[in-house]
């Protein structure tokens, strides 16, 4: 092999190699924006329970619902930062927001490619969020109580499994993992929390 084709040879496995590097770039990225997304939802659905339960029980655990999740969705902005890795913003009310700098172009092609449809998935997530809010905001008194627990502890299954995706996935990254221990273990204590609060509604 002449100079030049092992020059060439190399290259191309460079971009190969930054290409995979950029794959795996974005995969992490979608993952944070699921994450953010979920926190987004529990927030979204503890600030209507504020607006509209009368059962003071319910209102303290909407409260602390709210509390958990913008401190984990601020924890998970920090690391995320340290990471270089744009957080998808989600308000339930807009588009989320994605993209990638100092890259190589092997980095940047692997990120596009794989970054194809992420938006638009993104952006189905939080369609069907809206709607199961919307969905809960009709119901009034010890209906939508119910509702909301029920929808706190749902969704509390599907958040654990989030997390432990995660854990699995990226447990070479201590620090992620770390964070998303903390992350399944405050999920289970809300959903247990709505489950048992859901029983004493019920007496």
């Amino acid at each position: 092999m002449t100079g030049t084709a092992l020059a060439e040879d190399e290259a191309k496995k460079a971009h190969k190699e930054d290409k995979r590097v950029g794959e795996a770039a974005a995969e992490k990225e979608l993952y944070v924006g699921k994450l953010a997304l979920f926190d987004a939802k529990q927030i979204a659905l503890g600030n209507m329970a504020l607006e509209k339960t009368q059962d003071p029980q319910v209102r303290q655990f909407a409260q602390k619902l709210v509390t958990d999740h913008k401190q984990h969705l601020s924890d998970l902005k920090a690391w995320a930062d340290s990471k270089s890795i744009e957080v998808a913003t989600v308000d339930l009310a807009g588009s989320p927001g994605t993209g990638g700098s100092g890259v190589t172009p092997g980095m940047q092609e692997g990120y596009d490619k794989k970054m194809e449809g992420v938006d638009e998935r993104l952006n189905k997530a939080i369609t069907e969020a809206e709607k199961e809010l919307d969905k809960l905001r009709e119901k009034n008194g010890k209906e939508f109580d119910k509702g909301f627990l029920t929808r706190v502890a749902d969704d509390g299954k599907k958040g654990q499994d989030l997390a432990k995706d995660g854990m699995d996935k990226y447990k070479t990254d201590a620090a992620f993992s770390a964070l998303l221990s903390k992350t399944r273990q405050g999920i289970a204590s809300n959903e247990t929390m709505a489950k048992e609060l859901e029983k004493t509604l019920r007496r």
